[in-house]
């Protein structure tokens, strides 16, 4: 059988119906009828130190007992936690959940990649995993505009219907999951010494030469900033600008299909973005979108926020490909994981930092601040990095 070819149909498969998150233009409402706003920034923060306290470990086990099986764990895990949100009613429970869900995160965070990956390289076909990997992304985009553009409506007709029919959609990617053809990768024999050799080597391998080093580095930060926009900072930022429950939905989505026209016909394309125009790429358009953040108010604000989608987007389908690339497959999962692990660091640096800023200057500050931060790192860092590329 052909590993790499059907790994990638069950990849797109899962994909599919893990971007079907009903709840991305409803949670910060959601939350902010029910708890307070830094009570919001507690939730969202502790959920991330929840994932980053099992990334290293889930990663380096993944590596040690196959993918395949930690995979399953963290997308049954995931399911339970979203059906169980309508049973929720005080902070507590809402901790709980968000425990949960950085579980289920930390033993998908790696795998996934990693398993895709190792398909194509056990049949030394790894070029065609940037075009398999880029293809997934976007149908999960096009699973991303559906959930957001029907979300919203979803919610102003029962406000926990979004999080039920995501936990359905997780229940399904359980399923699907348990047909991944396990890849043969140079693993050794699960034990407590080799567990513990595996987390340490595997951290090795993420800076193992100058050019890995600065690569995973300019990742991190790339990484971090963006994904904290991706799960905080942009939803909250579309509720300031203004818009409606039903409103936010339509806009987002509509965001979500011109960030998967960007993706097709300029990301992707290799004669474009080879990979020093995609080092210099991301902190150009990291400062053009976040800098401005704080003087935007209603629709002049959405061209910003379509740049900063975009970026987290990118860092999938262009930036991840560079990184996986110079991990050997013993270590991958668990290099991809430590790699997660630093961008929580990032994540809930912003996040505790949004704890102040935003009850007194609101999120449109936080958004230029992010644009501060990203000049101060990724711009040193694309310099660097460029200097030890290997691209002519």
């Amino acid at each position: 059988m052909n590993i790499s070819k059907h790994n990638t149909r069950i990849f797109k498969l899962t994909w599919l119906f893990h971007s079907l998150i009903f709840t991305i233009p409803i949670w910060i409402v959601f939350y902010q009828q029910r708890i307070t706003p830094a009570q919001i920034s507690v939730l969202v923060t502790f959920q991330y130190i929840a994932q980053m306290a099992l990334e290293l470990p889930s990663g380096a086990l993944a590596d040690l007992i196959g993918r395949r099986k930690t995979i399953i764990v963290g997308s049954v895990v995931g399911a339970i936690s979203y059906l169980l949100f309508p049973f929720a009613s005080s902070f507590t429970h809402y901790m709980i959940l968000a425990f949960l869900i950085g579980v289920s995160d930390s033993f998908r965070s790696g795998s996934e990649e990693a398993i895709l990956y190792d398909s194509y390289k056990e049949e030394k076909n790894e070029k065609k995993y940037d075009k398999a990997y880029a293809d997934a992304n976007i149908i999960y985009q096009v699973g991303l505009i559906i959930a957001t553009a029907l979300g919203g409506l979803i919610f102003e007709y029962n406000n926990t219907l979004p999080y039920t029919f995501y936990g359905i959609a997780l229940v399904i990617v359980s399923i699907l999951s348990y047909f991944y053809l396990e890849p043969s990768i140079d693993s050794d024999k699960f034990t407590l010494a080799n567990y513990r050799k595996q987390i340490i080597d595997g951290s090795k391998e993420a800076f193992k030469t100058q050019y890995t080093k600065y690569l995973s580095l300019f990742y991190i930060f790339v990484g971090g900033i963006a994904w904290a926009s991706t799960l905080y900072f942009n939803a909250y930022m579309m509720v300031d600008l203004g818009f409606e429950n039903d409103i936010r939905g339509y806009l987002t989505a509509g965001m979500r299909f011109l960030n998967v026209v960007i993706i097709a016909k300029l990301l992707t394309n290799k004669k474009i973005f080879n990979s020093k125009r995609t080092i210099l790429f991301f902190p150009i358009i990291m400062i053009l979108g976040y800098l401005p953040g704080y003087w935007l108010s209603g629709y002049l604000g959405l061209p910003f926020v379509q740049i900063i989608i975009s970026v987290t987007t990118a860092r999938w389908i262009v930036l991840s490909p560079l990184t996986n690339a110079v991990f050997s497959s013993k270590y991958r999962a668990t290099a991809i994981s430590l790699l997660s692990l630093l961008i929580g660091f990032v994540y809930i640096s912003m996040t505790g930092i949004s704890g102040l800023v935003i009850p007194h200057y609101g999120v449109k500050a936080m958004y230029s601040l992010l644009g501060l931060f990203s000049l101060v790192t990724v711009v040193p860092l694309t310099y660097k990095l460029l200097v030890h590329s290997k691209d002519d």
